[in-house]
């Protein structure tokens, strides 16, 4: 009981603080236009800060990078260090690492559902008719606010792309799949046993939240929805109409 209602407060959590669409309302309130209707059409960063100005874009893609980050941290802390009765619902990332898991409600990183709901939220949100942005953001914001390690690694990897192809859209495509076959491997890993307790959450900010299969389905699903959302930017690529950068 605890595991189902724990997984759909995580996922409802974060699917509400994910369908606030911050190119929307800032295009709203600030410039009296709506993203969905203009250029690309796209309620992203990209797309705002080519509306906008490249400054706009940026703060865009930071706050629906925080808003990713945000609902699993908040659901990580209360899950793992406000006790219930005895103790507290989900071990700690130590505790996973070394195995002593025994006697805990929820026995797995179930916090990892709010950055799902979060990324559903951003791409469908409930607050604008399910008219969102293409995850592409909440992908990174995923990496770089949760694995100081996958994160550093996919954003080379998607400065490497942007760079010499000058198309934000592969870079974006790119980087994802190279962050989800990195946290697989890790996860694999971790399941093999072959990693000591220590090395266990080296990609992590410290003993924090815990890296295995559970936040490699996510990161799958995450980058399904990234390269669904982006259909009609890969015609464009195929077709040779994609618009490129000429900032870098």
């Amino acid at each position: 009981m605890y595991n189902i209602i724990c997984a759909l407060i995580c996922l409802i959590f974060g699917y509400l603080i994910g369908s606030i669409s911050n190119s929307i309302w800032i295009g709203k309130v600030f410039f009296h236009q709506d993203p969905r209707d203009y250029g690309s059409k796209n309620a992203g960063g990209t797309n705002s800060g080519r509306l906008w100005g490249k400054k706009v874009g940026l703060i865009i893609i930071i706050l629906d990078m925080l808003k990713t980050i945000l609902p699993v941290w908040i659901c990580w802390a209360i899950l793992t260090y406000v006790p219930i009765g005895e103790k507290a619902l989900v071990p700690t990332a130590a505790m996973f690492a070394s195995g002593n898991i025994d006697g805990y409600a929820i026995p797995w990183p179930i916090y990892w559902l709010a950055t799902l709901g979060s990324i559903l939220g951003h791409c469908f949100p409930l607050y604008y008719r399910f008219r969102g942005g293409k995850a592409a953001a909440s992908y990174m914001g995923t990496l770089l606010g949760t694995t100081w390690m996958m994160g550093l690694s996919s954003g080379i990897v998607f400065l490497i792309t942007l760079k010499f192809d000058k198309h934000v859209s592969l870079a974006s495509i790119v980087a994802s799949i190279f962050g989800t076959i990195f946290s697989w491997i890790w996860s694999i890993l971790l399941l093999c046993n072959v990693l000591p307790p220590a090395i266990e959450l080296l990609p992590m900010y410290g003993m924090s939240l815990y890296p295995n299969y559970v936040f490699s389905i996510i990161l799958t699903i995450t980058t399904i929805i990234l390269i669904i959302k982006h259909r009609t930017n890969i015609k464009r690529l195929v077709d040779g109409n994609e618009r490129k950068i000429t900032w870098m």
